[in-house]
Parts: C-alpha cells; structure tokens; sequence
C-alpha cells in the first residue's frame, strides 16, 4: 500500500510539471508574439497636398479660423512655448495637408505614394 501512495505522488508530481511546462510555454508563445502585428488600412479618397510652412499656416487658418502659430503660456513659472501646426488631415474634403519632404509629420512611404518616386534598386 504504501508503494501505491508513492506511486500515485509521483504521477501527480510529474502531471504538475508537465502543467507547469506547458503553461510556461504558453505565455512565452503569446508574449514573444504581441511584438509582431500587421494593421492594414484603406483610403479610398485621400488627397495629399504638400505646401511650405506659411502656406500651411494660411490653409490652417482658412479651414478652422484658428492661427497656425500660438502662444502659450505655462501654468507655472515664467516659462512658455509657441504651438505651431505642422501638418493636419481635412476630414470634410478627405486631404491631408503637409510640408514637402518633412518625414517626421508627413511620412516617408507617403510621400514615395504621393510622388512615384522609389528608391533605386541596389
């Protein structure tokens, strides 16, 4: 009897390793797999107009009535900072409007979309 009770300790023991093992393995599966994702969207209608920074400024101001450079003051200090619109999207004509060539606010592939320019093939 009592080498049953041995016996039946150890299947539990190896049972709960193999438990743990898969668990284990499970979340290592799922976290190494959230780094990786694929978002796929489409605009059917997307005008993209590129226009130097006072141009982009008076286009702001045309459409929201609102100057593209402003001054705001800090809440504490003697500190401030000018806000100042570098790109924007007109939901109501469907176009983006952006500096030519400023990746940072228009997007590098945009602009190979917008342009028809691609790099050269090495």
């Amino acid at each position: 009897m009592p080498e049953l009770l041995h016996m039946m300790q150890q299947i539990r023991t190896r049972t709960l390793l193999v438990v743990a093992g898969c668990v284990c393995g499970l979340i290592l599966v799922g976290c190494s797999q959230q780094s990786r994702y694929m978002e796929t969207h489409e605009i059917a209608n997307l005008k993209v107009v590129f226009l130097d920074d006072q141009s982009l400024q008076d286009m702001w101001k045309t459409k929201t009535g609102q100057p593209g450079i402003q001054f705001q003051p800090w809440l504490r200090g003697d500190l401030a900072s000018v806000k100042t619109v570098r790109g924007f999207y007109d939901f109501s004509t469907e176009t983006l409007y952006c500096p030519k060539w400023n990746y940072e606010v228009c997007g590098h592939e945009l602009h190979h979309a917008a342009l028809g320019h691609f790099h050269p093939s090495e």
